[in-house]
């Protein structure tokens, strides 16, 4: 499930740079009465992103529930309401929806009977009609039902249900507690982030929590002052939330100690198992699943800890290093998850001290199986060896292995390969993987001055997938190094490396004129203009006005085809756009104007430099 509901603006648009700009006046929305309204680039925009924005202020009785819904089929939507709101929106209840699934917030109107209300684009440059809707009803009071304490209870948040000030819905409990008692309440979900808080008989909160638990569980853990009927309220991150949930009560619960390390050898493979009855020790409110074993290691060798899981096992194996901390824990000093490719952990790790480390195999997640666990010394490290010459256009194979040259900084593998570029020439730089190796290709290139190599520019997955690619521009004449990298030290791999001239982009003419219902045939190729990421374009235009909605759709057979849409007094990258919803690689974008007279429709390919017959359709819908 994508959590998208958000307790407070502050998860995306709080970092405000530069001064404080007023913001509009608010329009007025009458309850019950739906508002029709459209972003567009006259409306203001946040500084925080960037993203549209129109105010809005509603009046209502004093203690009612507020909710406020913003629908759109054209941009995902953000409402966010509070007494007052002003551009870092601290004290307000915000909600994201998706494009055609409303963004709902709920709040309890103040003494002064009016909310405020901001509907928002998501992204910078959305544009498109919208619908906001506020309604107001009495909120159902707070009403806690017994649970003996010692039990647990499972229910679900729901619309019957009744809401915090902040719009939360919640389910309240009434347990008794006795005095000196040490309690600990559990709270968990699949459906939301779930949110514990305590209250004591008179009504005070006492102790409220979020992810105390594991993973996003909430915990409280509270030693009683006093004897009393106390109050435990579940309710959710953020207003809209709804679900089932588990509420668990009882005195806390000490672990037993973990058992002593198995004493294991370098080289001796290990086999064993995690199930529920795994040993289990707890940090940071996490109960941690662990077997335990001692090796000796030497200070300044390299070590090589795998965890492989067994055949047909579902568990998801962690490796961790360090030392038994004073309170049982692990004292980490490196770990690992998926290092090894598929769920396989792998961990190379250079002790800085001789002496006995802990290894810890330990459980991601619920899942259980065998596994077996291996220590080896790693591959002495070579010197790196002589940068290989690349000519423009070509394409060469390499690897990465155990045994190959590291890196002081981050003990990666890595190759080099030169260059020769003239001053202001553009190139592309690509590393692809190759093959279902764990390899993270990562990209550097720059100088080789008498002290070190100086890199100028670096990527780690501007290509498909995890490849990577530079787009580099030659700041003077000479020899450049192309840095060829694994993005972890436990990384190796086969892959391909090049360099391509970028071609000098010629200057894209007037859109060509689009007419309504008639299919247009075209074609990319090298004489039309590229985009600053090597793509080439066609454009084309048409006379639109506003509320208008256009079906574009582009399709061909011979490269992936993206469709773009925007008025043509935006600037040239600010485009609306579409890649496979027209089915296969086909493009079809569904476009709405926000400003009348002409608009721009761009024809493009998502590979680089790739092109061939399209055809385009424009309908009015």
């Amino acid at each position: 499930m994508r959590r998208l509901w958000l307790g407070s603006v502050s998860v995306f648009v709080l970092s405000v740079a530069g001064p404080a700009v007023a913001q509009p006046s608010p329009r007025p929305l009458v309850l019950g009465q739906p508002l029709q309204s459209s972003m567009g680039p006259e409306d203001p925009v946040l500084q925080g992103d960037d993203s549209s924005y129109e105010l809005f202020q509603v009046q209502a009785p004093k203690g009612q529930m507020v909710t406020v819904t913003l629908t759109s089929g054209a941009f995902q939507p953000v409402v966010a309401v509070a007494d007052e709101i002003n551009e870092e929106c601290e004290d307000c209840v915000a909600s994201v929806g998706e494009t055609d699934k409303p963004a709902v917030v709920r709040k309890i109107v103040p003494a002064s009977g009016v909310l405020q209300v901001r509907a928002n684009t998501m992204n910078k440059g959305d544009r498109g009609p919208y619908t906001l809707l506020a309604t107001a009803v009495e909120p159902p009071r707070i009403s806690a039902r017994p649970l003996p304490f010692g039990q647990s209870v499972s229910d679900a948040l729901d619309t019957n249900d009744a809401f915090t000030n902040e719009g939360a819905t919640v389910d309240a409990y009434a347990v008794r507690l006795t005095a000196d008692q040490e309690i600990q309440l559990d709270l968990s979900s699949e459906d939301f982030d779930p949110k514990l808080e305590l209250l004591t008989p008179a009504g005070a909160k006492v102790a409220e929590d979020d992810d105390g638990g594991p993973g996003t569980s909430a915990r409280i853990r509270y030693t009683v002052p006093r004897a009393g009927l106390y109050q435990v309220r579940v309710t959710a991150v953020g207003s809209g939330e709804l679900g089932t949930y588990t509420l668990t009560t009882g005195l806390r619960q000490e672990l037993a100690p973990m058992p002593a390390p198995v004493s294991i050898n370098l080289g001796q493979a290990i086999s064993g198992a995690m199930s529920s009855a795994t040993p289990r020790y707890e940090t940071d409110g996490e109960e941690v699943y662990a077997i335990r074993y001692g090796i000796r290691m030497e200070g300044g060798k390299v070590y090589k800890i795998s965890v492989d899981v067994g055949s047909g096992s579902e568990l998801d194996p962690k490796i961790a290093i360090g030392k038994i901390a004073s309170d049982g824990s692990l004292d980490k000093l490196a770990d690992n998850d998926d290092g090894g490719g598929g769920s396989n952990a792998l961990l190379r790790y250079r002790p800085e001290t001789s002496g006995t480390y802990v290894l810890e195999v330990q459980k991601v997640g619920r899942a259980n199986g065998s596994y077996r666990l291996k220590v080896d010394q790693a591959a002495a490290d070579r010197a790196p060896a002589p940068s290989q010459a690349l000519r423009l256009g070509q394409n060469v194979p390499g690897e990465l292995s155990d045994g190959g040259a590291r890196l002081a900084t981050t003990d990666a593998l890595f190759n080099t390969y030169s260059v020769t570029l003239r001053a202001g020439q553009r190139v592309n730089v690509k590393m692809e993987k190759e093959g279902d190796s764990n390899l993270d290709p990562l990209l550097e290139i720059g100088l080789l001055t008498s002290a070190a190599f100086q890199a100028i520019a670096k990527d780690d997955d501007g290509a498909e997938g995890l490849n990577a690619r530079i787009k580099f521009t030659a700041p003077s004449d000479g020899t450049y190094i192309i840095r060829a990298t694994a993005g972890e030290p436990t990384q190796v791999g086969q892959y391909t490396i090049g360099v391509s001239e970028i071609p000098a982009s010629i200057a894209p003419p007037f859109p060509a004129r689009a007419k309504l219902g008639e299919t247009i045939r075209g074609n990319l190729g090298a004489t039309d203009p590229l985009r600053n990421d090597s793509q080439y374009f066609d454009r084309y235009v048409f006379n639109g006005q506003v509320g208008e909605t256009y079906e574009i759709t582009a399709s061909a057979e011979s490269f992936d085809v993206l469709v773009g849409a925007r008025q043509i007094d935006r600037v040239d990258d600010d485009y609306v756009t579409d890649d496979d919803s027209g089915g296969g690689t086909n493009a079809k974008l569904i476009y709405t104007v926000t400003t009348a007279g002409p608009q721009i429709i761009r024809v493009t390919t998502i590979e680089e430099s790739a092109g061939g017959d399209y055809s385009l359709l424009i309908i009015k819908r």
